[in-house]
Order: C-alpha cells, then sequence, then structure tokens
C-alpha cells in the first residue's frame, strides 16, 4: 500500500487561492509505503493532506524569507559600492576595501 501527498508552494512570490493550482510548483513529497494492503479512512487522508498544506505554507514562507533576506544583501552591497564610487574616483573601492571578497559572497 502506498499513500503520496505532494508539497507545493507558491511560485514567483504571487498569493493565490487554496482552489487554484495555476502558479504552483512542486517543492516535494511525503510518501508512505507499507508491505500489506491498507485501507486508510477518508477523514484520516483528509487530516494528513490538510497537515500537507500547513507544511508547504510554512516552507513556502522560508522560501520567501531566504529571497528577502538574499536580495537584501546584495542590495547592501551595491549601496556600498555606489557610495565609494560617489566618495572618491574608482580607486576608492580599493583603498577603502583592499580585498574585493569582503565586499561579495565568494569561496
Amino acid at each position: 500500500a502506498s499513500l503520496v501527498m505532494s508539497v507545493k508552494i507558491n511560485e514567483d512570490d504571487e498569493e493565490i487561492d487554496d482552489d487554484q493550482q495555476i502558479g504552483r510548483k512542486l517543492w516535494g513529497l511525503v510518501v508512505c509505503h507499507h508491505t500489506n494492503p491498507r485501507f486508510v479512512p477518508f477523514p484520516l487522508r483528509y487530516a494528513c493532506e490538510f497537515l500537507i498544506q500547513v507544511f508547504g505554507v510554512q516552507v513556502n514562507r522560508e522560501v520567501e524569507l531566504a529571497t528577502q533576506t538574499r536580495e537584501k544583501h546584495i542590495l547592501q552591497t551595491q549601496t556600498v559600492l555606489c557610495d565609494m564610487l560617489l566618495r572618491d574616483a574608482p580607486i576608492a573601492i580599493v583603498t577603502q576595501s583592499p580585498n574585493v571578497m569582503d565586499l561579495v559572497k565568494c569561496d
């Protein structure tokens, strides 16, 4: 017996209704297996689907937060670079921060 439930999140930070599936993308699957045939009553299946939807909302929030954090970091880096360029000539980037790797995340 198998029970498969999909975890879907919003695509492109769009807010959509629960009834609409447009703009949703698959994030993951929850799969349950058993060697013997099993009957899963409807209330239990419905409760599992509800939990998966709640989990999907939480994952969507985490993805949005990570995106916002990344965009904020990019904006801060742009601001630092623009300030250096406006304050002095392009040489300011080198004199103010001799290591370019301090400005951007790199390995």
